[in-house]
């Protein structure tokens, strides 16, 4: 017998993870992980991240600190090939 779909099992369902997110725009920003594509490793500190363009904009961090540029913190803007995940999800 074939398990139907219920109200239920649809609410509990994981979304698709977005191919573009941003910090401040995106519903649930802090359930997103972004992995460069190449060495699989996280990439902490993102604003916005864009798995279709390949495109990552981040804090600049040395030695476990903010950069800054003036009054600002720095923001480094990179072409990169990354992959967006849901924190939680089997690896």
């Amino acid at each position: 017998m074939k398990k139907e779909d219920t109200a239920a099992d649809a609410a509990t369902e994981t979304p698709p993870v977005p191919a573009h997110v941003k910090l401040g725009v995106t519903p649930e920003w802090d359930r997103v992980r972004v992995i460069d594509a190449e060495t699989n490793k996280q990439i902490s500190y993102v604003l916005e991240a864009d798995s279709g363009k390949g495109f990552v904009r981040r804090f600049a961090v040395e030695h476990g600190n903010f950069v800054r540029e003036g009054s600002n913190f720095k923001i480094i803007e990179e072409d990169r090939k990354v992959r967006l995940e849901w924190i939680g999800d089997a690896a």
